[in-house]
This record gives C-alpha cells, structure tokens and sequence, in this order.
C-alpha cells in the first residue's frame, strides 16, 4: 500500500506566514477580556517615573483595578505623607500611563506583600 501525500485545498483566510507574537496575544488578551488588566499592571513598571525614586523607595502599588489605585507605605508616617501627595500620584500616573486610568488613589500601611520583594535596603 501506497501512501500519498493528500494536498488541502488553499483557504483564503488561513494565513500564509506566521503571526507575530505580540498581536497574536494581543488579539487573545482582547479577546478574553485581560487588555484591561494588563494596562493596569503598567503600573508596576512604570512606578519609580509615577512616585520619584525616593517615594518609590517607601512604598509601592498594590493593585490598580477599576481605577482605583492601591499604594501600600511601608509604615504610618509614610502613609501620611502619600496622603498629601494622592493628587499629585492621580495626575503623574495618567500622564505616564498615557490616559484617564487612575481615578482614585487608595493609601493602605504595612509592610511588603507576604513572598513580595523587601523595601528596606539591606543592613
């Protein structure tokens, strides 16, 4: 018996070369509704250029999600002095993150996240 190569005919809407990676999870993130979140998530990368250096330093996002913005300082007085500056971190953080997402800052205190990264510098 005989094997012989069985040729599909060609489909107009199969694409001839491979995606790119990037918009093939691009178009699954739309898709599944994760494009929102992924810009949210931004907001880690982007957070030194957000805070300065030195703020950064003291605290950091916890999360942004439904344009409110969760930043966690690593003690009360550094807490107090965020809550001056929520005007100041709202403004900064829709100008980097290049539109409207950030509606509200939330301050919260402690230290890092449980199996997150210390803030302190080491002794």
């Amino acid at each position: 018996m005989s094997r012989r190569s069985r040729r599909r005919p060609e489909d107009p809407q199969e694409p001839q070369a491979p995606s790119p990676l990037g918009g093939v999870l691009g178009e699954l993130a739309r898709r599944r509704g994760w494009d929102d979140r992924l810009r949210d998530a931004a907001i880690h990368q982007h957070w030194e250029d957000i805070a300065g250096a030195d703020l950064a330093r003291r605290a950091r996002p916890v999360r942004l999600h439904g344009g409110v913005l969760v930043v966690r300082a690593e003690s009360a007085a550094w807490a107090g002095q965020l809550r001056y500056l929520v005007g100041d971190l709202q403004r900064r953080a829709n100008e980097v993150l290049g539109e409207r997402r950030v509606e509200r800052v939330r301050i919260v205190t402690g230290g890092p996240e449980p199996g997150g990264p210390s803030h302190r510098d080491p002794a």
